[in-house]
């Protein structure tokens, strides 16, 4: 039982923290110009580094949904067999 509310707190963390940084710590990943000795020059993100954090982002939330989903079937299994 207390397994099982552990697991259900800690998919809740992993999804908080997630939506945490995507609303307030992920830096904007757009083209920005910078002027570099007279010249002004555009500088892109490197397609390869945002595709990572989107992955990232994405296994993030199915990891964290997952811990989530195991401990509230487990809590709910564990509930019935008390009762």
């Amino acid at each position: 039982m207390k397994l099982a509310i552990i697991q259900i707190a800690l998919g809740a963390l992993v999804i908080g923290l997630l939506v945490w940084f995507i609303g307030w710590v992920e830096p904007d990943y757009s083209s920005y110009t910078r002027l570099i000795e007279g010249i002004e020059v555009e500088l892109l993100p490197v397609p390869g580094w945002v595709m990572g954090v989107v992955f990232w982002k994405v296994v993030s939330f199915l990891l964290g949904l997952a811990i989530l989903s195991c401990g509230i079937v487990q809590y709910t299994r564990a509930s019935r067999r008390l009762v």
